[in-house]
């Protein structure tokens, strides 16, 4: 399969190109054809920012440049619920865009009643199979045995590595490379021996974050096999002493020295891009803040702390098809033509870190040569996705009330077995209320 791929040119002219921005009162609004009333209008809604934004803008010229017959309008929302409360709406109103991100750790409710399925046959007829795919990936995008989403990405957690200061700590073999890290306790004494040489931390990690928290707590809490079941109205079925053991963890972790208890989530990446701690746990998508510090560094799967393979937290950026009240047939298939364009041309959002959904994207040679963003590719076979709730996934209460708790035992408020316990109990209320969704 051929790999079109943005320019470099193309992605900076995107950082400097305005997105729409959406507000209240446009739910409704959707693209309308140009004045010779030739072109097919499509509404695609998302919510990438940043260097994100700039990468998906070149995504979308490259789109459009591809096919010129297609009027696309890109609109892109506040991430996190402004975004999905703002998409659930103008789906259960049947005004939904032709075309929408979601975070698949988010599509369960959605599924239910406001998107519509994507027919595989075509995707197939534009060399988009079920086999290009990560099984776990493809799994979290289908509900009932129907493809409800199309992943674009993977974006786990990892593990991200100054090689000087860990050359400096003894954490380095012959070649370069990470020593096996294989338990809690030993995780505990590198960041021992890392703070030994900055003098100041040993790892950087936002105990204040909701998201980098969530990662964190919900990684320790899957390694160890435990599961979350939240059935509507309850009781939550939770491993109480895995779900303790990982809150242990977090205690020890932020004891000053191998941690900071407080940092925030801008906070944490520039303690490691400063040189004050040797390594960084979060998301891939800090690439780019190490790569403008210029420090050395790689990037690496997260360590399985429990047990052998490299469980880990992630979540997927996907497109979905909101439900509307009337679909046109040449609108639907130029969104077809689209999602398959951006997946073919994901190199160039790889370059942010998140690894590329579609196989034949992965395995070329182009993102192989990408480091240190592909060396961490394998890690998608490994990924768990938030538990399935309408109060769960990235964004969410869930995140925000775990990130809460992690807060807590990090600056000594709770145990972590009274951690564990709130926040059995906080889903036991949560599941007493129906799903608004």
């Amino acid at each position: 399969m051929t790999l079109v791929r943005p320019s470099r040119r193309g992605v900076l002219a995107g950082l400097g190109a305005g997105a729409a921005t959406l507000g209240v009162g446009a739910l409704g609004a959707c693209a309308t054809p140009t004045a010779g009333g030739s072109a097919v209008p499509l509404a695609y809604w998302n919510f990438f920012t940043g260097g994100d934004g700039g990468r998906m803008v070149a995504l979308v010229d490259a789109f459009r440049s591809e096919a010129p017959d297609v009027d696309v309008t890109a609109t892109t929302l506040a991430w996190g619920s402004p975004y999905y409360t703002k998409l659930a709406m103008a789906c259960a109103g049947g005004r939904g865009p032709d075309l929408a991100t979601l975070h698949l750790s988010r599509l369960k409710p959605f599924a239910a009643h406001l998107l519509d399925p994507f027919d595989q046959d075509e995707l197939a007829a534009r060399g988009i199979t079920r086999e290009q795919f990560p099984a776990a990936v493809w799994e979290q995008a289908s509900v009932d045995g129907e493809l409800f989403a199309v992943p674009l990405d993977t974006h786990p957690q990892v593990l991200y590595l100054n090689t000087d200061l860990c050359d400096r700590a003894g954490l380095l073999d012959g070649d370069g490379e990470l020593l096996p890290i294989g338990s809690p306790e030993a995780f505990l004494d590198a960041g021992r021996r890392l703070a030994e040489v900055t003098g100041s931390t040993g790892i950087s990690w936002s105990a204040a974050d909701g998201l980098a928290g969530w990662m964190l707590l919900w990684t320790l809490y899957r390694q160890q096999g435990a599961e979350f079941v939240l059935p509507p109205g309850g009781p939550a079925e939770v491993d109480r002493e895995a779900l303790t053991r990982a809150f242990a963890v977090i205690r020890d972790m932020t004891d000053g020295t191998i941690c900071s208890a407080t940092l925030d989530g801008p906070a944490a990446p520039a303690v490691f891009a400063s040189e004050q701690a040797g390594m960084l746990v979060l998301g891939d998508w800090e690439v780019i803040t190490a790569e403008t510090a210029g420090i050395p560094f790689t990037m690496v799967p997260f360590p399985a702390l429990f047990g052998t393979e490299p469980v880990v937290r992630a979540d997927a950026h996907s497109f979905v098809l909101p439900r509307r009240a009337d679909v046109d047939p040449a609108v639907r298939s130029a969104v077809y033509d689209m999602v398959a364009a951006m997946l073919r041309s994901s190199v160039v959002w790889a370059e942010g870190g998140h690894i590329p959904a579609l196989a034949a994207v992965v395995d070329s040679s182009e993102y192989l040569a990408l480091k240190p963003q592909s060396n961490y590719r394998g890690v998608a076979e490994f990924v768990q996705f938030d538990p399935d709730a309408y109060f769960s996934g990235s964004g969410s209460q869930l995140m925000s009330y775990g990130a809460q708790l992690n807060l807590s035992v990090a600056t000594r408020v709770q145990t972590p077995e009274q951690a564990a316990g709130a926040l059995v109990d906080w889903l036991d209320d949560q599941l007493a209320i129906p799903s608004p969704v």
